[in-house]
């Protein structure tokens, strides 16, 4: 039989797991009475102040765990989290540092660092964080975050998949090697239907050890000077970006040529391609999945830095790469989370069979308030309706290589009509950049 302690400990996860802060809190509260100071109830109790926004109170707590408990781990990371939600990014730094110190494993805090150095200006250090994450992904010292996609296939995947070592076959030494990969991928393609499924044993041994992991990484340092165009019409983009409502613009030769073909080549020769569940036709790469590299945070950076009256108060919050698989392959209508949204594309223009279209659409007209926005796939139909109802009012970007979108993350957005012609070197590939947080954008306050 439960003790009156373990009662109200199982009372308060219940409710906490439930969504129930409050009460979860009174109950853990509760159960200090009987256990005061117990470290992990007192952790809890932090959490919760965190989750209602009191992360002032929350380091209270997350400090009283950590006096009981030195290396408590959630805890360092939790403190970690709270001021970095209170702007207090160089002590956030330390905290999840600690974290690093006692856990070289913790994801999260890897992640976390690798974007707060980045804001730093700390491009190295940014790197070494996005490569514990890497490896913690798809390395031999892989923790399991991503097992799943080590295991399940969609036939678009492996043809991708066969298609790029034939590619890279034509431009290294082991040629072999890569020929190889590419006949077992597509043998096994032949017998997966065109949505992700568990691979069978017999399968996976057919790919082999390395199936989805960092099979080749193409070089991609840094460019010595500069692989962002200097904008001299800066001060005329952001007057476009701020002339109306809401922002948005669209402008060309984001890159320098240099810059351009260094990071295309990485994308077509490094096989970062992992993610191929997350939107139908599409594989995708993430900052913290394979995406990053020198020569894209050296980018990052750049664009940073010629924008700094829009982009110098957000720090970079998240990068992806998208490559449609299919001619007609298009991001369905959605919003992002974060204040500023940078959209660029780098598949020559002589794919594109339909050059009025195959970019991006922008409706300047912002979401009402009060719209929750649940997911991808929840939102893809009622967010349609309302671009179709406000077409009138949408900026209509065709696609152009090395062309940029800049807009509030906010705003509803969705691929224009793709027609992109077939072969490897013909998908349309684009990168999208975040940066801030909505609650944190300027623009904000005049729209309340």
């Amino acid at each position: 039989m439960a003790s009156p302690f373990e009662q109200r400990v199982a009372d308060a996860v219940a409710h906490h797991e439930a969504g129930r802060l409050d009460q979860a809190e009174a109950a853990y509260r509760d159960a200090l009475e009987l256990s005061p100071g117990h470290p992990a109830i007192v952790h809890n109790v932090g959490v919760i102040a965190a989750a209602n926004g009191r992360h002032g109170e929350a380091i209270a707590q997350f400090d009283a765990a950590i006096a009981a408990e030195p290396r408590y781990a959630s805890a360092h990371y939790n403190r970690a989290s709270a001021l970095q939600a209170l702007g207090r990014s160089r002590d956030a730094l330390q905290s999840y540092t600690r974290v690093c110190a006692i856990d070289p494993g913790h994801y999260d805090a890897h992640r976390a660092l690798g974007f707060l150095w980045l804001a730093e200006g700390d491009r190295s250090r940014g790197l070494d964080h996005f490569a514990r994450t890497y490896e913690l992904r798809r390395g031999e010292d892989r923790s399991g975050i991503a097992s799943k996609s080590l295991t399940w296939a969609a036939q678009d995947k492996l043809i991708h998949d066969a298609e790029q070592f034939r590619y890279v076959a034509e431009r290294r030494r082991d040629r072999l090697r890569f020929e190889t990969l590419a006949r077992n991928y597509q043998a096994v393609a032949e017998g997966v239907p065109d949505k992700a499924v568990p691979l069978s044993d017999e399968q996976l041994d057919a790919l082999g050890d390395d199936y989805n992991t960092a099979i080749h990484i193409s070089s991609a340092p840094e460019i010595v000077g500069r692989a962002v165009n200097a904008r001299p019409d800066r001060d005329a983009l952001l007057a476009r970006f701020r002339e109306r409502e809401t922002g948005a613009v669209a402008f060309d030769d984001l890159l320098t040529p240099e810059g351009l073909a260094a990071l295309r080549r990485y994308l077509l020769e490094s096989t970062i391609w992992h993610d191929f569940s997350h939107i139908g036709g599409f594989v995708a790469s993430y900052l913290e999945d394979g995406l990053a590299c020198p020569l894209l945070l050296q980018i990052i950076d750049e664009i940073r830095g010629a924008l700094p009256a829009l982009l110098g108060p957000h720090p970079l919050t998240q990068a992806w790469a998208f490559k449609g698989l299919k001619a007609a392959a298009a991001v369905a209508a959605h919003a992002d989370d974060a204040a500023v949204s940078i959209n660029f594309w780098v598949t020559p223009d002589r794919a594109n069979r339909n050059p009025e279209g195959g970019g991006l659409e922008v409706c300047r007209v912002p979401p009402p308030a009060a719209w929750q926005v649940r997911g991808y796939d929840a939102d893809m139909a009622e967010i349609a309706a309302f671009l179709d109802q406000h077409a009138g009012e949408s900026l209509i970007v065709p696609y152009r290589e090395n062309r940029a979108v800049l807009f509030e993350s906010r705003l509803f957005h969705r691929s224009g009509a793709t027609d992109f012609a077939p072969g490897y070197e013909n998908h349309r590939i684009n990168l999208t950049l975040l940066f801030g947080r909505h609650a944190d954008c300027w623009f904000n306050s005049a729209i309340r």
